[in-house]
């Protein structure tokens, strides 16, 4: 009997899903990339591709329900990194709907931080487009990043933010990526008042007003406060003048 060939070596190590470009794609871990496989063999690209588009809607929905309850328990437990179990039971889905969508804790727990981070950001491009000038904008960063501190919204996303420093030793890489996300708006908005075509000055001041908002908030959750009205005030006017004068 005639064997078929793809142009791949015999896998040897498990199986792999890969989530590229808004695509789901199989692979064997360490061995073949989805571009590999789709310049090799773009017919068994287009069939795998095909089985996954049917159930896209499905996988994106338990990937959703999974998220949900790690950032549930993370909240209520205080517990940075829950078991996969009581995440299991929690979701109400089995070991192999979490293994087919992330290969271990760890990742779900990068997806947790950055559905935050998604969830944050959103906050502050909506707030900072009504905003007029680049100093307005600045404050707008400032009171979009604090409001959840501030209104008693999201307070799953405001006790996870306790965390984020060991997380920081945990996911370096993941985490420094997720701030520069947040920083991107703030950095634009500082080099805009500045009239600066290099932005490296305008970064530190927008590291440095981060680290302030991160500080208050971080003191309010530590203290099971919300955020006070006058130290809002306070971070908005500090904020504004870094952007100005911090070199």
């Amino acid at each position: 009997m005639s064997t078929l060939r793809t142009g791949c070596s015999t896998p040897t190590g498990p199986a792999m899903l890969g989530f590229e470009n808004d695509t789901f794609t199989a692979r064997e871990a360490g061995k073949v990339t989805s571009a590999e496989q789709s310049r090799t063999n773009p017919i068994a690209t287009a069939a795998i591709e095909r089985v996954f588009d049917k159930h896209r809607g499905e996988y994106l929905a338990e990937a959703q329900r999974l998220i949900q309850a790690c950032s549930g328990l993370i909240a209520e437990t205080g517990q940075v990194d829950p078991s996969v179990n009581s995440i299991l039971e929690r979701s109400g889905l089995g070991t192999r709907a979490f293994y087919r969508l992330f290969n271990s804790k760890e990742e779900l727990i990068i997806a947790v931080l950055q559905d935050g981070t998604n969830w944050k950001m959103g906050q502050i491009e909506e707030q900072m487009a009504q905003a007029g000038t680049p100093l307005e904008r600045v404050r707008a960063w400032v009171e979009a990043a604090i409001s959840p501190y501030f209104r008693d919204t999201a307070p799953g996303h405001r006790a996870i933010l306790l965390h984020t420093y060991r997380w920081e030793m945990m996911f370096p890489t993941e985490i420094a990526a997720m701030r520069d996300q947040l920083l991107r708006p703030l950095v634009r908005a500082i080099a805009e008042l500045r009239g600066e075509n290099d932005s490296t000055s305008a970064h530190n001041a927008a590291e440095i007003i981060y680290d302030s908002f991160f500080g208050v908030a971080c003191r309010a959750e530590a203290q099971r406060r919300l955020v006070e009205a006058h130290e809002v005030t306070a971070l908005a006017r500090l904020a504004e003048l870094i952007a100005e004068r911090f070199e």
